[in-house]
This record gives structure tokens, C-alpha cells and sequence, in this order.
């Protein structure tokens, strides 16, 4: 159960009717926990992909793609592009939708069901600045050398694999 006690009325009788609708037994408000989106962008320079070392949990220490969270008011482009621009301080030029996987993203103690959007997305200038609050570090790497137990995210490492397979495919 992600609460205890109802939003509304702060009763204690929150039940749980399946994993993502929780009712209150006292003045009937409905609480959907629905899956949160979040972005991420393959950039790619000479064939090599751009990648970030995580600072921070979840999967610290791994690499993973540049991106994040939706905000409220935001299309998935706009999140996109104000997450490589907050994280890489660069513009992405062009993007263009390529998958979509469900996710699990547990952040103190709490899973939280997210739609992750991967984006193909080509940027002007090499980041040579980023946020090192959430990045260790960034590097360009083939793609194909990766290897899913270095990939932060299950989602993040679909992405890259169903776009080597494209690329075989082409």
C-alpha cells in the first residue's frame, strides 16, 4: 500500500481494489496510482552511442541514457528536451519516437509503475558540461560492446538492443 490514510478525509480505511486503485472505506474518494512517464534519448555521434555513469540510486554506478521524468504540462518532446538540456546542457536539434517499455522505479521504498519513452534524438554541440549531481560521467560507446548487466534500467537496455537490431535489419 504506497498510504494509509485517505487524501481526502484522513480516514484510516484505505482499501486496495487491485495494484493500482485504492478506495476509502469512510467517504468513497478513489485514488488511481497510475504509471508516471519518463523520457530517455539515444544520442549518437560516429555510430557510438552517448551514455552517462549514474551518481545517485537507482542504479548507481551504471550507465544509462540521458533523460527523466515528465513533468506536469509537458509533452514527452518538451520533457525530453528540458532533461539533455538540464543534464548535458545541450539542445537536441531533432527527435523522433522509438519504443516504449514499462518499467518499475523504486525510490525510498516505494515502486512507482512508469511508461519509459525512448526517443532517437541528434544534438549540435558535444556536452563537455553536465549536471554532476546526477552524472558521474558521460562517454560515447558501441553499442554493441554494452552489456545488459552495465545498463542501469531493463527498459533503458530494450531500447538500445531493439535499435542494434533495427540497424542489422536495415
Amino acid at each position: 500500500m504506497i498510504f494509509r490514510y485517505c487524501p481526502s478525509c484522513r480516514s484510516g480505511r484505505i482499501e486496495t481494489r487491485d495494484s493500482k486503485e485504492y478506495l476509502c472505506g469512510e467517504c468513497g474518494y478513489v485514488f488511481f496510482f497510475n504509471p508516471a512517464a519518463a523520457v530517455a534519448a539515444l544520442i549518437f555521434r560516429d555510430e557510438k552511442l552517448l551514455v552517462i555513469k549514474r551518481s545517485n540510486d537507482p542504479g548507481k554506478g551504471k550507465l544509462d541514457l540521458p533523460g527523466g521524468f515528465v513533468d506536469p504540462g509537458e509533452s514527452l518532446e518538451e520533457a525530453l528536451e528540458r532533461e539533455v538540456r538540464e543534464e548535458l546542457d545541450v539542445q537536441i536539434t531533432e527527435c523522433r519516437y522509438h519504443a516504449s517499455f514499462p518499467n518499475i522505479y523504486e525510490y525510498k521504498g516505494i515502486r512507482y509503475n512508469v511508461c519509459d519513452c525512448f526517443f532517437m534524438a541528434e544534438i549540435r554541440d558535444y556536452p563537455d558540461r553536465f549536471d554532476k549531481s546526477e552524472i558521474e560521467e558521460i562517454r560515447y560507446v558501441d553499442p554493441a560492446v554494452l552489456k545488459e548487466k552495465d545498463i542501469a534500467f531493463p527498459t533503458s537496455w530494450s531500447a538500445i538492443s531493439l535499435h542494434l537490431k533495427q540497424r542489422r535489419t536495415a
